[in-house]
């Protein structure tokens, strides 16, 4: 095994075999808490630790959110048992101790753990790394080569069974590469997976072994007789909706950086500490004596810089709960009119005029379901519940009609002397406009679950923003689970108003008591305009866009499926035809076997296979041989990438009217900027052919058109901003080609001299200052030699010294106060910066330099958005705002040549005016029948 061998714990399961494992004889802290995970998952792992010695290690972890596949398929896991409250617990506890001792935690809102370990794997290959899958989940098997293993606790031993494609094959009958087909024909009963009924292990095999695949069964299952034959022929469906609900996602959007892998420096000392802290005594003695023996000498360690400790280091403002005691609240129910009118006149007549808001709904579709309750809360410990009517239902004892319910609400929403509190407050406006407010939200909000990620914009472990997490990590108070009086398969209608009130009326508690804690750390900390002059006012915005969505024409993703699935066929074809026969394209010993056995090329970067077969190299060969093989498969491999992601996917998302509402994320980035979700529209590709052709497929409605508002290099632009650097500030005051400005500079030529070539260096060196890129990674990128990459760095920071001196303050001033700023005040704190692990001291040195560049950016488009929105309103302009997608806005227009213009000038102006910087903010607005048809 090579020494770049790369390590990937499927953390979840593993915390999941090591809480059962101890089930009828648990393991408690002094507290009475269980620690079965922490102690079993650390002590596995300090015997991987010991027995692998692994250089290169990683946890991946599942998404805090529902994933894509929940999307896909809502029964998705369904028939899970609930996961016991007190393994649920020791999660965080686990993140944290592998954060202290220094392994980096892999997640993504959206993903699972298993698509992150594929991302991962996909990227080990692509780097002629190999790879260790430490899991004991079948579905991963399929992910297993020549170079990636994975590796099984082993009950027997107390060590870890490593599986290979032999073994595979040997304990279930098929290879990695059919396990995928395996699972689609069996279904998976842990995951609600359905399979084909009828067809087990045996069965499965059985017809893999004859026709090799899921397309041979189904190409030939008018052949198979008796029933079989039915079960297979009827469940079609079903199996092609498994295999693709079970197909692992490789490019999940995570940051993969394998230098923070590395194993050199772990804190054992660190996690020791931690493993006390949580009553794993025994487990914590075991990493303090393997601290002795794994630190590097003194000598060695004096050689790490001492992370900097000069200035008054600040850490986030939010101290958390020493004790966790289980909530009691004075709630109640208020089943008339009349009371709830006397509330809302209570409310108004108030002093302070604040009340905390919260919904209860028949489910999570806040454009789709219907409004079953809600609370108010204008005294902590003190709530009201108020049921409300259901559509349908011609009288319910105990309730109120929606519509005055509504009615009344609107008395507190439309109001701008009141105060509206909320957790995930977008979620709660759009149930509203569903449910039928029609007046305009001019209530001020604060919206708690904002305001945490604002204090907090880097807090990790699962669901850290959620009420549940908040009000026990800051108010010590934990409440009634959603699960305790919601039964499996039923909704909150369900739910009798005794169990209602308490939970309801509680989450309308708990809001207005974090509101107190969080409004006054905020004005402590100078935090008072960003937060309600900029995020607050964007909540609304955001609601309202969600609302709206953007309309896909589906004819148009249609056709081009079809156009995709047959260039698919015609590349099979020539490939095959080149070839001299046809073989598996999707799998690397056959693709390795034809271009490097049989058509005799010969790669740059080996496996222990042989020649790799990743996107690098067969660009690589593409470009220094004659032969076309690399090309088409290139091609095809592009193809199917779209048909799958895109075209398949996105029409499954649209409603009845076939517009597609996106999610967006205030609360998704440590920078602030703005991230979306179901889709995410921020992935599409921007510049190519195929990335135009599926945003072509986003088209107006009939009658408008749509209007894109687009900031140019806004980064550079910010950079030069906070540089002062009179070179690269005096190109975008000239207005010119801020590439070609900079290369004419570097090389000492005219800029009427520069080549493309020479740009397109001068464009990967300005973005690549911005995030640490080093001279290996230019290299790299731009096929140059490391003493030209270095080179063409000095001189670059020759040319610019503002930047140079910028880069090098921004590091020093973040050192010293632990944070960084954007324009607006936006901080993100670094504790990377003190850590005694170079690696990670120089990834805080990154986050240092590049968060207030990207912070500044979304803080720019967040106060467009705003300024925009609201000269669009003083103008009753009939314009919608539909999208925010990385630093352009997307609006809906009536297709009015008068009203485009006054449109088009009123986005311009306020685009380009909303921040006075050194140098000017420019848009490029441009307007037609489709997104495609822009830039």
């Amino acid at each position: 095994m090579s020494d770049n061998c790369v390590y990937i714990l499927d953390s979840y399961g593993l915390i999941y075999r090591a809480y059962f494992a101890l089930i009828n004889h648990p393991l408690t802290n002094k507290n009475g808490e269980n620690i079965n995970s922490v102690v079993i998952f650390f002590k596995n792992l300090r015997a991987l630790l010991k027995s692998h010695n692994p250089k290169y290690l990683a946890a991946a972890f599942d998404s805090r959110t529902p994933t894509f596949r929940h999307e896909m398929y809502a029964e998705y896991k369904a028939t899970r048992a609930k996961t016991p409250e007190d393994l649920h617990a020791q999660i965080p506890w686990i993140e944290e101790i592998l954060s202290g001792l220094g392994i980096p935690v892999l997640q993504k809102d959206g993903y699972e753990a298993d698509d992150i370990i594929a991302t991962v794997a996909k990227k080990c290959a692509e780097e002629n790394r190999e790879c260790r899958i430490l899991s004991g989940d079948k579905d991963l098997l399929q992910l297993v080569t020549d170079t990636c293993l994975q590796m099984q606790p082993d009950k027997a031993s107390g060590g870890w069974e490593t599986l290979n494609k032999d073994d595979v094959l040997a304990k279930w009958g098929v290879g990695p590469e059919k396990i995928l087909d395996y699972l689609s024909l069996t279904g998976d009963t842990a995951d609600n997976v359905p399979g084909v009924k009828g067809v087990g292990d045996k069965t499965a095999v059985k017809l893999l072994t004859q026709y090799q695949s899921l397309d041979g069964i189904y190409g030939h299952a008018e052949e198979i007789k008796g029933a079989l034959g039915e079960k297979i022929r009827n469940d079609r469906e079903n199996a092609y909706f498994s295999k693709k609900l079970i197909t692992l996602n490789d490019e999940v959007p995570v940051e993969i950086d394998f230098e923070s892998f590395r194993t050199d420096n772990l804190d054992f000392d660190r996690a020791a500490a931690l493993l006390n802290k949580y009553g794993a005594f025994q487990v914590a003695s075991s990493f303090s004596k393997n601290a002795a023996k794994t630190e590097p000498a003194e000598e060695k360690r004096q050689s790490v810089p001492a992370a900097p400790q000069q200035g008054n280091f600040t850490e986030p403002p939010l101290k958390k709960a020493e004790t966790v005691i289980q909530n009691k609240g004075n709630y109640t129910a208020l089943t008339k009119k009349e009371q709830l009118s006397s509330l809302i006149d209570d409310i108004l007549s108030s002093k302070n005029k604040t009340a905390a808001f919260d919904t209860e709904t028949t489910g999570l579709n806040s454009l789709k379901d219907s409004l079953v309750g809600f609370s108010l809360c204008t005294e902590e410990g003190k709530s009201c519940y108020i049921p409300v009517l259901l559509p349908g239902e011609m009288f319910a004892p105990e309730t109120i009609a929606k519509s005055d319910c509504i009615n009344e609400l609107e008395r507190l929403f439309s109001n701008p002397e009141v105060t509206v509190i909320m957790h995930n407050g977008k979620f709660d406006l759009e149930v509203l406009k569903t449910n039928g407010m029609k007046q305009e939200i001019r209530c001020s909000v604060f919206d708690t679950m904002v305001a945490a990620w604002l204090l907090n914009p880097s807090e990790s472990g699962k669901s850290p923003y959620s009420l549940e997490t908040l009000s026990e990590n800051y108010l010590g108070l934990k409440g009634i689970e959603f699960s305790d009086i919601v039964p499996k398969g039923s909704t909150f209608a369900d739910v009798p108003l005794e169990q209602a009130v308490p939970y309801g009326a509680e989450d309308a508690d708990f809001t207005f008591r974090l509101y107190k804690l969080f409004s006054n750390i905020i004005e402590e900390n100078s935090l008072h305009e960003l937060f309600y002059g900029m995020e607050m006012k964007v909540l609304p915005i955001l609601a309202s866009m969600e609302t709206s969505g953007i309309h896909l024409d589906k004819k148009e993703l249609a056709a081009y499926g079809i156009e995709l699935k047959k260039l698919i066929a015609d590349k099979e074809k020539e490939i095959y035809d080149k070839a001299g026969h046809e073989f598996n394209i999707a799998s690397t010993k056959q693709l390795q076997d034809v271009l490097f056995e049989e058509q005799g090329l010969t790669g740059s970067k080996k496996t222990k296979t042989g020649y790799s077969t990743d996107t690098a190299v067969l660009e690589e060969l593409s470009e220094t041989t004659d032969n076309p093989l690399p090309s088409l498969i290139l091609e095809y491999r592009s193809y199917t990438k779209l048909l799958n992601t895109y075209v398949e996917t996105l029409p499954l998302l649209a409603d009845e009217t076939s517009r597609v509402h996106t999610s967006f994320m205030q609360t998704g980035t440590a920078t602030g900027r703005l991230s979306s979700k179901e889709p995410n529209l921020q992935n599409i590709p921007v510049r190519d052919e195929n990335g135009r052709r599926i945003r072509s497929a986003f088209t107006a409605e009939q009658g408008t058109v749509l209007i894109s508002a687009d900031y140019a290099q806004i980064e550079l632009v910010i950079l030069s901003h906070l540089s002062g650097d009179k070179n690269l500030s005096q190109a975008f005051i000239d207005g010119t080609d801020v590439h070609k400005s900079t290369a004419a500079l570097i090389y000492g030529i005219s800029p009427d001299e520069v080549t493309p070539q020479q740009r397109r260096f001068a464009k990967t060196v300005n973005f690549g200052v911005m995030y640490g890129m080093s001279a290996f990674r230019l290299a790299k990128e731009l096929d140059i030699s490391r003493t030209e990459a270095k080179n063409f760095i000095d001189q670059y920071f020759r040319t610019y010294s503002g930047v140079r001196d910028f880069i090098s303050r921004t590091i020093e001033d973040a050192a010293a106060k632990g944070y960084t700023e954007t324009i607006t005040g936006r901080r993100r704190y670094v504790p990377e910066l003190r850590n005694t692990n170079k690696l990670i001291q120089q990834s805080g040195q990154r986050i240092a330099v590049n968060s207030p560049i990207q912070g500044s950016a979304a803080d720019i488009v967040k106060k467009a958005m705003i300024d925009v929105n609201e000269e669009i309103k003083k103008q009753k302009l009939p314009v919608k705002m539909l999208l925010q997608v990385h630093d352009e806005l997307i609006f809906e227009c009536p297709d009015d040549e008068s009203l485009i213009k006054k449109a088009v000038a009123l986005i311009t102006d306020r685009m380009e005016h909303t921040f006075k910087l050194n140098v000017p903010l420019r848009v490029s607005v441009e307007y037609g029948k489709n997104w495609g048809c822009f830039h």
